[in-house]
């Protein structure tokens, strides 16, 4: 009966799997191609979502885009 007891995993928030999850699927095409371009720079991509609604701060597109967020981990 409970042979597959297992610790259940820990999901920690990551602030663009939350924004993605509320957009449009074209939007959220966009929004994924632009937080992980090295051409748009961490602030600067900040403060242009900011101006159309969308907050998140830029240390947040730094971890995703590094890849040090819960989205990239097991």
């Amino acid at each position: 009966m409970l042979e597959d007891l297992q610790l259940p995993k820990r999901q920690t928030s990551c602030r663009i799997r939350t924004i993605k999850a509320d957009l449009s699927d074209k939007d959220k095409t966009i929004f994924e191609t632009a937080v992980m371009s090295p051409e748009w720079p961490y602030k600067t991509l900040s403060n242009e979502l900011y101006k159309r609604g969308t907050k998140v701060s830029d240390a947040a597109i730094k971890h995703h885009r590094e890849k040090r967020c819960s989205c990239w981990k097991d």
